[in-house]
């Protein structure tokens, strides 16, 4: 193996060695999943630190490249922003490296374009679809769509670190004029769900309940597959000019589970059993909706040069189109 094989491999191992330390990952199932994982049972910190500095140390202005058929890393349910709260137990959810294939459909991604939001999201589901397989127990095939919107960046940023494995894309986040900071997806912080619904929160089903008038309303935190459904509802009916009740679909997200059994009868005769609702319904499903919303907003975490905590939007430097294209990918073929 000549030198340049050996940094790759040592830049790998580091990488995986460090997650398998963050995540606790069990040994056995990892080895079916990635043969590249050094087999360590389970490798203790220090020699993670020690794996992390020999990646650290290695020249980043190298040949930049992505890495593939490495097979699938398990993401711990616990470390993403919703904590798993709003998962039933067992479930596990892993990624991959981002290939030559998913990168391309990305970067034709125009996040600055108002009228591109739509496809945009499309995007980012096309590449949590391809990277991140999600099992639910006792439920066969991916799972993707269960995956609460509030969780997607932070997976999409896990993906990211395991396709750039060396650095080579280090994402920028403003957090004053003129000043940035380096986003990883640790800083990525967790969701706090506001004290006067948490008593709500029911851990049986995963969601909160509310009594109302001999009325049981249940409020979730949204899906993909949910928002996905509604927008294309939405979409297909402004396009065939038909009339839909706009107005609750500002709160659909948080009031229906999952989309595996929606269908345009099933959702419409959800809006009419709504109607029975009132005062005191609505103005609950508003009010829930307003403080999930707030508490679900990306938002990245950072130390200040004073030592002080701080709390920011979770907006990059170029735009979301930045987590999987290089900034300057003309670097490592320049001619010095």
């Amino acid at each position: 193996m000549d030198d340049s094989n050996k940094k790759e491999t040592e830049v790998l191992n580091a990488y995986v060695t460090e997650e398998e330390a963050k995540s606790q990952i069990n040994h056995d199932n990892m080895e079916k999943e990635n043969s590249n994982i050094v087999p360590n049972s389970q490798p203790n910190m220090q020699d993670a630190q020690e794996r992390m500095n020999i990646m650290r140390n290695i020249n980043r202005d190298s040949d930049v490249h992505y890495r593939e058929n490495l097979g699938y890393l398990k993401i711990p349910v616990e470390s993403l922003p919703s904590q798993g709260l709003f998962y039933p137990s067992g479930v596990e959810i892993s990624i991959r490296a981002a290939r030559g294939e998913e990168i391309k459909h990305w970067s034709t991604m125009n996040d600055e374009d108002i009228a591109q939001i739509s496809r945009t999201d499309d995007i980012l589901n096309y590449m949590i679809e391809r990277c991140c397989l999600v099992k639910f127990p006792g439920r066969a095939g991916n799972a993707w769509q269960d995956l609460k919107s509030v969780d997607r960046f932070y997976i999409l940023l896990a993906i990211k670190d395991f396709t750039f494995i060396k650095g080579e894309n280090q994402l920028m986040v403003p957090y004053a004029e003129g000043a940035d900071i380096p986003v990883t997806k640790e800083m990525v912080d967790f969701i706090e769900i506001p004290e006067e619904i948490a008593e709500f929160y029911s851990f049986d089903e995963k969601c909160f309940i509310f009594e109302v008038n001999g009325h049981t309303i249940k409020m979730h935190i949204p899906s993909l597959g949910v928002n996905a459904w509604l927008k294309n509802y939405a979409i297909n009916k402004n396009n065939s000019r038909e009339p839909y009740d706009q107005d609750f679909l500002n709160f659909a997200p948080m009031l229906i589970r999952d989309y595996k059994n929606l269908s345009q009868r099933a959702y419409e005769e959800f809006v009419s059993e709504t109607q029975l609702w009132g005062v005191d319904e609505w103005s609950i499903v508003s009010y829930v909706t307003n403080l999930l919303s707030s508490a679900t907003e990306p938002k990245i975490k950072y130390v200040d040069e004073g030592g002080n905590e701080k709390q920011i939007p979770l907006t990059f430097r170029g735009g979301i189109r930045a987590i999987f294209v290089i900034s300057d990918p003309l670097r490592a073929i320049r001619r010095s």
